[in-house]
């Protein structure tokens, strides 16, 4: 946002300390083997069938979550690549694909927009321009993590603070994915997406005055901007992709 501020795009990074060769060498310390073990193995299973009543997870375990995906959001604002690389893996994407699964299920069924909008994040830095992982979030036990994600609740296709959150993460799970883009159609229009692309870009060239109101906020949401979660430079051709019409 700020001029001469790094973008997390920016591909050239330095890694002085060595913390993120570090963390790719490690797994990321282990920090997705131990959410997908607390997660997918505490009393709570994944996905219980409807008729069974769902005991909600700890409140520690929730923390546990809450923290660890912080932490892999930290990872990919340090380094985008690095990020996707290592989580996109052949068996760290599994394990990912699962505990998102299930923290979006989880959510869907207990109020949790702390832990909810976390999750929303981390899907977009893993899925942006990244063909391979946005494959990965399609795949799998249905409904899958992109089915999820356009079976929010409405108000996250109403409201403006929460489409902040959502749609962001859409458009770059499906960007110049044509098989993604029908998965997305089958739940909503694509026309939200390219509007919403429509009011960032044109909220850019007209800020908003009510400058003590947005200073308050302008931490939190800096986090959300689509500008920090889609490259600002492919904006133009993302709106031109969700408004192209399906081919047969």
């Amino acid at each position: 946002r700020h001029a001469g501020s790094p973008s997390i795009f920016d591909n050239k990074r330095a890694d002085p300390t060595g913390l993120t060769a570090l963390l790719q060498s490690t797994d990321l310390v282990g920090v997705v083997h131990a959410l997908y073990c607390i997660l997918l193995h505490s009393s709570a299973l994944p996905e219980p069938a409807a008729q069974s009543p769902q005991e909600p997870y700890a409140s520690g375990v929730i923390q546990v979550a809450l923290t660890g995906l912080r932490f892999l959001n930290s990872f990919a604002l340090l380094d985008l690549s690095a990020f996707q690389t290592v989580l996109g893996a052949e068996g760290l994407s599994l394990a990912f694909r699962h505990i998102v699964s299930s923290l979006l299920w989880y959510c869907s069924q207990h109020s949790s927009e702390e832990l909810l909008h976390e999750v929303l994040i981390c899907v977009g830095y893993f899925t942006v321009n990244h063909p391979d992982n946005q494959v990965i979030v399609q795949s799998g036990r249905q409904p899958s993590v992109l089915q999820k994600l356009c079976q929010l609740p409405f108000q996250y296709f109403s409201h403006p603070r929460l489409i902040k959150v959502l749609f962001p993460s859409l458009i770059s799970a499906c960007y110049n994915n044509p098989q993604n883009k029908v998965i997305l159609q089958q739940e909503m229009s694509c026309v939200l997406l390219a509007t919403f692309i429509q009011d960032c870009a044109s909220s850019e060239n007209h800020p908003d005055n009510r400058t003590q109101q947005a200073d308050k906020v302008s931490q939190l949401l800096d986090y959300c901007e689509l500008s920090n979660r889609f490259p600002r430079d492919q904006w133009d051709s993302a709106l031109q992709f969700f408004l192209k019409k399906q081919e047969d």
